[in-house]
């Protein structure tokens, strides 16, 4: 990831030579994510995990996150996060299973419109019509995996707090303000079904909380704006009449803070590293991830916005503006500043079940020039 940055916006203070290392760096060969809804069930899992790395020889441990859901059970920034995923093609299931906003683990329903399961899983055919290229060989090593692009990125709190405090005249208008930039309330109901006061009962319903498109409820962005976050992020129907198949730039996504929170009403950063780390999953990160950072989350034109980038996400240097309609006379906020540092990222490949037996079974197979193909 470190080699294609210019491309990610990972410039300035986000380039890689500022990221924490080994990440961007030649050294880290394997990464891995273990996700449990606790501290004990995490645990059991990680201690045969490390007794069995200590039977490794020349494999050992360079690099460790802890991330865990913050008391508030929502990110630094104050929202709900995790609203759901896109529905793939045969997948048999009635949704995906992540932590619900009560912090229980439940399956949340997909939304939008069915992806063809090509788009998440090699082997498979994709939204084009086709097997996506390149494949890691032989066959077995690919079928059913996936690429993912991991980020982990700091997140300026107090800068975020500040700015909203100086653009506006109350409490209830700074939360306005921040529902307008990211698309939803701090509760997760989104503007599209609530544009004037956040809804409980929209926000606690999976249903509700995504039974909503933009082209005919919001056409103009007056309930939620055209460059807001959630809406660059995933435009739904909104580029229907453009030449953009939204279906071709989906991936899957999980994320969880990391760090402290910064003490409630606390407008200064106080140096602790605190963010968010992400791991995006799809067989074509060109056009899936590279190009949701790109030219969704830093460019504005594919929304008639110009040169505005993503107020959360995109890398705004102090000098960008955010466009709110409104009647009679929009709004336009000025000097954005950078509110997500990048602080590392890698490429990765994830094999599926079937290829990690596989690869468990090379040492006992006499083909040792397949072996060595298989672990470049």
């Amino acid at each position: 990831m470190a080699a294609r940055a210019t491309r990610l916006g990972d410039t300035g203070e986000s380039a890689p030579e500022h990221w924490d290392a080994p990440l961007g760096s030649s050294d880290v060969h394997v990464a891995l994510s273990v996700f449990a809804p606790d501290r004990a069930a995490l645990d059991s899992v990680l201690a045969p995990a490390r007794q069995a790395l200590d039977a490794l020889d020349g494999v050992s441990v360079i690099y460790r996150l802890d991330a865990c859901q913050l008391p508030t059970k929502r990110t630094h920034l104050g929202f709900v996060d995790g609203i759901g995923e896109p529905d793939i093609e045969g997948a048999g299931v009635a949704g995906i299973l992540q932590r619900t906003r009560t912090g229980e683990y439940g399956y949340l329903p997909p939304f939008g419109p069915t992806i063809k399961a090509g788009e998440f899983l090699l082997g498979c055919t994709n939204q084009l019509g086709q097997l996506t290229e390149p494949m890691p060989q032989p066959g077995v090593l690919a079928r059913n995996g996936t690429y993912v692009a991991f980020r982990k990125l700091h997140l300026r709190v107090g800068a975020f707090r500040r700015y909203l405090k100086d653009n506006a005249s109350s409490a209830e208008e700074e939360e306005l303000l921040a529902a307008k930039m990211v698309g939803r309330w701090p509760s997760g109901a989104p503007l599209v079904l609530a544009p004037e006061h956040d809804d409980a009962a929209i926000a606690t319903d999976p249903q509700r909380a995504n039974d909503f498109n933009y082209r005919q409820e919001d056409p103009t962005g007056l309930r939620c704006p055209l460059g807001s976050h959630i809406r660059r992020m995933n435009p739904r129907d909104a580029l229907e009449d453009g030449i953009v198949d939204v279906r071709i730039h989906r991936a899957l996504r999980r994320g969880a803070p990391y760090g402290p929170m910064l003490p409630e009403g606390q407008l200064e950063d106080d140096g602790v590293d605190r963010g968010i780390v992400f791991i995006f999953m799809g067989t074509d990160l060109v056009r899936q991830f590279e190009f949701i950072k790109s030219q969704w989350a830093d460019d504005g034109d594919f929304a008639g916005l110009g040169t505005e980038k993503d107020p959360l996400v995109g890398n705004n240097d102090g000098t960008g503006t955010f466009t709110i309609p409104k009647r009679p006379v929009r709004r336009r906020l000025h000097q954005l500043p950078r509110f997500a540092v990048t602080k590392g990222g890698e490429y990765l490949f994830m094999p599926g079940i079937r290829a990690l037996n596989w690869l468990g079974d090379l040492e006992d197979r006499p083909d040792t020039s397949r072996t060595q193909h298989a672990v470049k």
